[in-house]
């Protein structure tokens, strides 16, 4: 059917379903079978969530803002959605002081939930209800949030040598993962590990073309934060729509016919 895509070559194969009724317009979804690991992941994205609203907030604004600005599609180069959830968390784990602990930093906090699924040890502090208000002394405001965020991912952040480690809860070496060169179709040009899959680098889909798209996005985000003194306009301008150049017009025949003659 034209309105379902099976993807069946993706690293996680999936059923993209492109056409919802009325009702759901505007609604992505995806659908894959037996995937346990993602179950855990999206927990960990949750009990990360509850322990500070500003996650919350903070990745809904850039992942719109990334839909709008059509750099949400490892199909076309860029990154997922899920990956930009883990960056805002990386992101908020570095700040100074933190807003959100490493959950999986066991010298830290005792492991509470520990599973092997499908290879991989997934182990972390779930009961996240105990540490509700660990980022209190950090007031920052989700607009400073913002603004930093796009101001690390611009300027901050060594793409050449760091990758972002939420596992951690700071920036590793590529080289320590071994991702200082392509291998395959896995690029290593923007470097986001996977919390459980230690293996699978969440920014792996991105190549030359696309990082240098991404970077200047990043830029262009962190210039109209810094630069507009209106909420409301550096909220329209930075959600604005991307709409791709137009192409130049092909000359017509006579037109080739013209300069052939000249």
């Amino acid at each position: 059917h034209s309105d379902v895509l099976a993807l069946t070559h993706a690293r996680v194969p999936i059923v993209k379903v492109q056409r919802l009724p009325r009702r759901l317009q505007g609604i992505a979804c995806d659908i894959c079978v037996n995937n346990t690991l993602a179950v855990v992941n999206t927990q960990l994205l949750k009990d990360y969530a509850s322990i500070d609203q500003r996650l919350t907030l903070l990745a809904f604004c850039v992942k719109h803002w990334a839909r709008q600005r059509k750099v949400n599609s490892t199909y076309h180069g860029t990154l997922s959605s899920y990956c930009y959830v883990i960056m805002c968390i990386f992101f908020l784990q570095t700040r100074h002081p933190p807003i959100l602990p490493c959950l999986q930093d066991e010298n830290i906090l005792k492991p509470t939930f520990r599973a092997e699924i499908n290879g991989h040890l997934c182990s972390y502090h779930h009961q996240a209800q105990n540490l509700a208000g660990f980022g209190r002394a950090n007031t920052e405001s989700l607009s400073d949030l913002l603004t930093g965020f796009f101001d690390y991912w611009a300027y901050r952040h060594d793409y050449s040598r760091d990758v972002a480690s939420v596992r951690t809860g700071h920036a590793i070496t590529k080289v320590s993962k071994e991702w200082t060169t392509r291998v395959g179709k896995d690029r290593h040009l923007i470097c986001v590990e996977d919390p459980f899959d230690l293996s699978h680098d969440l920014g792996r889909t991105v190549d030359r073309n696309s990082i240098g798209v991404l970077r200047d996005e990043f830029v262009r985000a962190t210039r109209i934060m810094r630069e507009e003194r209106d909420a409301d306009t550096a909220l329209r301008l930075l959600f604005e729509k991307y709409e791709p150049p137009p192409r130049p017009d092909r000359p017509s025949a006579e037109d080739a016919e013209s300069s052939e003659a000249l």
